[in-house]
């Protein structure tokens, strides 16, 4: 596929995505509803992190940081300083991004293995942290004199425009001028330099434009959830947006979206009739047998399909 052809599939499913959210939202099944925001939240946060890795080649094994700083900016803003969750959600990309950004930063000289272990680590101060400090009931909002101050149909057409401006966004910078500058540094670090580009400040770029996006997903989870707490910090919140990637197929927007929704139906679900302990042994199953059939994931599949 080339360069346009990459970029028009992942504009259709974009299309196809905001259609789905519509009819889901006309029809009877009010519990898709709830699977589709749950959805809008985690797709942004996994298509920040391929980004990440896609174009940069940086490994972040500890993604959850900037997910989880732009839920608890949303939930801090308005718990503490009663500020409306919606303000919240503006403020909690440019939190997550300053904060992750910082942080990725100390990491980027690193070999990718040892800087997804780093980050991973520094997840995990975070979710011992906010354990600690605002300990297991974590923050709830959203509630004044008994009623919300956000209703559900607000909540999911805000899921949408969350979704959209996210995923356009994303697709734009991954299509722009840059993307070779990125895709070389992503190849051959050193290469790159010598040819001129400078490999620090691209790095340092997609460290905070990821985590801006992480952050609008977190913040948009803690927007309709109404609450956050520590368990935003768990291993399995770093390796899920991994999963969506894989199964969808890496440096394909549209690919990553479909594995998104694919494993958002499942998470959502499965819990429902099985363990958690089961439904991240699905998990593992679905990804084991993804790279053995289809090693490209979805991706594969709609590669293997315009061929024929």
């Amino acid at each position: 596929m080339n360069l346009q052809s990459i970029k028009n599939i992942s504009f259709i499913i974009i299309i196809g995505v905001i259609v789905l959210s519509v009819v889901v939202f006309i029809s009877p099944f009010t519990y898709l509803d709830y699977v589709l925001m749950y959805f809008f939240a985690f797709a942004i946060f996994a298509i920040s992190w391929d980004f990440l890795y896609s174009y940069s080649g940086q490994l972040s094994l500890g993604h959850a940081i900037p997910f989880g700083i732009g839920a608890f900016t949303v939930a801090i803003l308005a718990s503490k300083y009663q500020l409306n969750p919606v303000i919240g959600l503006f403020i909690a990309p440019f939190t997550a991004s300053l904060i992750g950004g910082l942080i990725g930063m100390t990491t980027i000289r690193l070999k990718p293995a040892y800087q997804g272990i780093a980050l991973l680590l520094f997840s995990q101060v975070l979710y011992w942290f906010t354990l600690l400090q605002f300990s297991d009931e974590g923050i709830s909002f959203g509630y004044r004199n008994g009623l919300p101050v956000l209703g559900f149909n607000e909540s999911y057409f805000i899921g949408i425009l969350v979704f959209i401006v996210g995923s356009i966004s994303i697709l734009l910078i991954e299509h722009s001028k840059i993307r070779l500058k990125l895709l070389a540094i992503k190849q051959d670090s050193f290469a790159a330099y010598a040819s001129g580009i400078n490999v620090t400040f691209y790095k340092i770029f997609t460290l905070f434009v990821s985590s801006f996006f992480a952050g609008l997903g977190g913040g948009f989870l803690a927007l309709y959830t109404f609450h956050t707490d520590y368990t935003i910090f768990l291993v399995s919140n770093d390796f899920l947006p991994i999963a969506m990637s894989i199964v969808g197929g890496t440096q394909l927007l549209g690919g990553v979206l479909l594995g998104s929704l694919l494993i958002s139906f499942l998470d959502t679900i499965l819990p429902a009739y099985v363990s958690l302990a089961v439904t991240y042994l699905i998990y593992g199953i679905l990804v084991i047998l993804v790279l053995r059939i289809f090693p490209e994931g979805i991706k594969g599949i709609i590669k293997k399909i315009r061929v024929t």
